[in-house]
């Protein structure tokens, strides 16, 4: 349910193409949900399908037109629904992790080497968060200060995991350098 969730979450914000749903998703949401433009259209179809969104042609003035999508009563019902449900913790699925515990046979300069190229991808990640942060278009979008401050905090979370598992790294590499020597 979460994709439909966010997706009724952002139609209920405005009404808008299946293209700036993408772009919103990756200017705000992108910091702990990805998805792809085939997977927002699959989905947008079959929200529609169920009553739950709405579609309208908005004719491109010298450009394709465009078929913008808005939120049902239905809809906002299912999202209403959807926001009163409790949240479990998230099962982790964490594909360096899998391969760092079965790592032990790897020569120390691998498994370096491996957790130090893991840590530039998340440094590059971290700074994708922190540029989400001075980027005033999605939060220009909020209803509300508070809606707003969700939001930053929402990404201010991104922030704090790259810096937990930069954390971790940092320790993983000493401790087994030590190790080694």
């Amino acid at each position: 349910m979460s994709l439909r969730a966010a997706i009724l979450g952002f139609l209920d914000l405005n009404e808008t193409s299946g293209y700036l749903l993408r772009k919103r998703f990756e200017d705000s949401v992108g910091s702990f949900w990805s998805v792809t433009q085939s997977q927002i259209y699959r989905e947008l179809h079959a929200l529609e399908a169920d009553g739950l969104v709405a579609s309208r042609i908005e004719e491109g003035d010298g450009k394709p037109n465009s078929k913008i999508y808005g939120l049902t009563k239905d809809g906002r019902a299912a999202l209403a629904e959807w926001l009163s449900e409790p949240v479990e913790p998230v099962q982790l699925r964490h594909p360096m992790m899998l391969k760092f515990v079965f790592a032990s046979s790897l020569p120390q300069k691998e498994l370096d080497a491996m957790l130090a190229h893991y840590a530039e991808a998340l440094k590059q990640q971290r700074e994708t968060y922190a540029a989400r942060l001075s980027a005033r278009q999605i939060f220009d979008l909020a209803r509300s200060k508070r809606e707003g401050k969700m939001w930053r905090l929402a990404v201010e979370h991104g922030l704090a995991w790259c810096d937990a598992e930069l954390a971790w790294i940092a320790k993983a590499r000493a401790a087994l350098r030590r190790d080694a020597a």
